[in-house]
């Protein structure tokens, strides 16, 4: 079992790598974002996103890493704080732990390994939501949090396990991810059966950060495990 448990830890660590409150209730578009096309959303989120990352300085929070099966107390729980300063700087604070060790190194340290190597290297390039990597198609119009989105379906333009199949649920006003959901476009190990994850977004001042990531991975022989990770305590410093 221990054996599972440890490639669980590694396709955990591939999933969270490739990831960055649904109403059916129709949604009453601002003006100027009325009868847009898939492709002219997908241009106006890749040049929003540009122009916030171009607006931030740096930011710190804290977030809280836990791995469980469902219904259970989690194996493992990490509290620690983040510093990001632009363009490409993480830095990781533990504050707090508990559980299983190995979890917490081959986890959620792995976890963080990860995010620091791909703010900086070629991973950041390749796993990007954009148009070099994704077809999209409108689905239609949903709130989110409270705010008109557009919904998109995305589909990766190659098999690659740091990319999914999904949707991403796009700010009407401000052209940020609010929402994706989905499931890796390739399994990062044999051991995998499906692994869908919903990652959601909150509006920090002017800049949309993460909320909460959750990643369900059906493991072959091992049944459901599930990774949490919650955002929190945003300190923003944008440019001046």
């Amino acid at each position: 079992m221990r054996t599972v448990m440890h490639v669980t830890a590694i396709v955990m660590v591939a999933i969270a790598a490739s990831s960055v409150r649904v109403s059916s209730a129709q949604a009453e578009l601002p003006a100027r974002s009325a009868g847009l096309t898939a492709a002219e959303i997908f241009s106006r989120l890749q040049q929003a996103n540009a122009d916030r990352a171009a607006a931030l300085e740096s930011y710190m929070s804290t977030r809280r890493y836990s791995v469980f099966e469902p219904g259970h107390e989690p194996d493992a729980e990490l509290l620690v704080a983040m510093q990001y300063i632009a363009p490409s700087t993480k830095r990781f604070h533990p504050i707090d732990e508990k559980g299983v060790g190995w979890i917490h190194k081959r986890v959620f340290h792995g976890l963080m390994d990860a995010e620091q190597d791909a703010a900086a290297g070629k991973q950041k390039t390749d796993s990007s939501i954009t148009s070099n990597n994704y077809d999209a198609a409108l689905l239609g119009v949903e709130q989110q949090g409270g705010r008109d989105c557009y919904v998109l379906s995305l589909h990766p333009r190659r098999r690659d396990k740091y990319l999914f199949v999904g949707r991403a649920w796009v700010d009407a006003e401000d052209f940020a991810i609010a929402r994706l959901e989905g499931e890796p476009a390739k399994s990062p190990s044999f051991w995998v059966v499906r692994a869908p994850f919903v990652r959601e977004y909150q509006q920090v001042d002017r800049f949309w950060l993460p909320l909460r990531d959750e990643t369900h991975s059906q493991i072959r022989f091992a049944g459901e495990y599930v990774l949490r990770i919650q955002y929190a305590d945003y300190q923003i410093n944008p440019k001046h």
